[in-house]
């Protein structure tokens, strides 16, 4: 099983994009940053840190984390190396909303 811990919380109520940064740890010593983004219709929702990139004319963005454990087949990972993997995303995505939770309530 994997160890996720919480290392920190900043709101950023100036910012008109990013609302709140969220700093976990895995297996205490892998940090990860999520952040609470605001969407052009008002409503916040949490999400990875991503980058945006100009390219073609046109600015794309890049996830630095994904959800989506489907990726790991994408990249050709065992199915045993798969399985752990998708066990530590569900974990920190579980991680996540209790610490959501716990922040908002």
């Amino acid at each position: 099983m994997s160890k996720i811990e919480f290392i920190s919380h900043e709101a950023f109520p100036e910012d008109e994009y990013t609302k709140e940064l969220v700093y976990l740890c895995l297996e205490g010593k892998y940090r990860i940053a999520y952040v609470r983004k605001a969407a052009k219709n008002g409503g916040l929702f949490w999400s990875g840190v991503s980058v945006g990139i100009s390219k073609n004319g046109k600015k794309e963005f890049y996830d630095a984390f994904m959800q989506d454990s489907n990726f790991l087949e994408k990249i050709g990972k065992s199915k045993a190396e798969r399985d752990i993997q998708n066990n530590i995303v569900k974990e920190l995505i579980a991680r996540i909303r209790e610490i959501n939770w716990k922040i908002f309530h």
